[in-house]
């Protein structure tokens, strides 16, 4: 009883001095005792941290390279396509030599590219230029001109370039030839 006195009594005193005993201190955790712990949180949360901006780095560099390659592979058709519209004016010409073929069309590989190829000939005549009807023609000069007299047949030309991955390019021209009557 009289260590419970005592001790009740020290206690007292110590009250007396501070009158908020432990108040504040028994309320927060004691870092001391559980350091190693908070470093081992912290290692965590930083390599959480690391492993996602490194998995978002990887999937836009990922993301990247799809689109360029898959904007390659566009331009590639597209250079295949440009070169068999070559042939298919070509093609052109020689149909404006041949009046009995009215059109040709044919299916034929360019590198991995297959290629459909049209050529038409879209009036069956040469149309007659009149002098009226070219009068703002007649000031261009140069490539593609139209002369103030002649005629001139035109052909449809259709190109479609298709590759293994799906990608199409598909270009039309209408080519003019002129004929000239002197």
């Amino acid at each position: 009883m009289k260590k419970n006195r005592k001790s009740e009594a020290e206690r007292l005193r110590s009250y007396e001095k501070n009158f908020f005993p432990n108040l504040v201190t028994s309320k927060l955790p004691n870092f001391n005792s559980s350091k190693k712990g908070i470093a081992l949180l912290i290692a965590l949360g930083t390599m959480i941290l690391i492993l996602i901006i490194g998995s978002l780095s990887i999937y836009l560099i990922t993301k990247g390279i799809n689109i360029t390659a898959g904007q390659t592979r566009y331009e590639t058709a597209y250079e295949s396509a440009v070169a068999s519209l070559e042939i298919g004016k070509a093609r052109a010409g020689y149909l404006n030599m041949a009046f009995d073929i009215i059109d040709t069309s044919e299916v034929f590989q360019v590198g991995k590219y297959t290629v459909n190829l049209d050529v038409e000939r879209t009036s069956s005549g040469a149309i007659t230029l009149s002098g009226m009807a070219q009068k703002f023609a007649r000031a261009i000069s140069g490539p593609g001109s139209t002369p103030s007299h002649g005629s001139y047949r035109t052909y449809y030309i259709k190109v479609q370039s298709v590759g293994r991955a799906g990608e199409q390019v598909a270009l039309e021209v209408l080519q003019r030839y002129t004929i000239i009557s002197e």
